[in-house]
């Protein structure tokens, strides 16, 4: 019994940032890896990913865009010596983000193959199992209850204020969903 009151924090530590990157950041760089993949450059490496071996494509997973991050890191280096520090932060983190999107994307399509590989797997079932252990603790408080209550109003209403917006910015608005929808799909 003392050692679950001491082991539920330290379990809460690991699982709770596990679920908010779950809860948000996956979704969002899944949707931007979906769009990433319509580029012809990266559905070309899908491509290639799709047709690797099950060792190749964890591979593939765990070390992405391995080449491209000296030539990133040469030209952070040079816009921070030039002085232009903003153009490099944004080089930094968009790095970062198309990176991370992609990885999401290669694990979508790659996933039934790298669970064939038996270390994956079972290092793939420990972290699902803490996302899920996650899930329950947070749900059993009552605060994380009341914030995902206030976010998902918060969602909805500025998704109603945006149907309902009029003028330029209520119009830009609308053109840009619209666009985006035939575009993007």
């Amino acid at each position: 019994m003392r050692a679950r009151r001491w082991l539920r924090p330290l379990a809460l530590v690991v699982a709770l940032p596990l679920v908010l990157l779950e809860v948000t950041l996956w979704a969002w760089l899944t949707a931007l890896g979906r769009l990433l993949g319509r580029l012809p450059l990266f559905a070309w490496l899908e491509a290639l990913v799709a047709r690797l071996s099950p060792n190749a494509v964890v591979a593939v997973f765990v070390v992405p865009f391995i080449p491209a991050i000296p030539l990133l890191k040469f030209g952070e280096l040079w816009l921070l010596r030039e002085g232009h520090f903003i153009w490099a932060a944004v080089v930094i983190i968009g790095a970062k983000v198309v990176g991370a999107a992609f990885s999401t994307r290669v694990f979508a399509i790659a996933r039934p193959k790298m669970l064939q590989v038996a270390w994956f797997a079972r290092a793939y079932g420990v972290v699902m199992g803490l996302v899920e252990l996650g899930h329950r603790m947070l749900e059993a408080l009552p605060g994380w209850v009341a914030a995902r209550a206030a976010v998902r109003g918060w969602t909805a209403r500025a998704r109603a204020w945006m149907r309902r917006a009029r003028g330029p910015l209520g119009r830009g608005v609308a053109a840009a969903r619209r666009w985006f929808r035939r575009k993007w799909g």
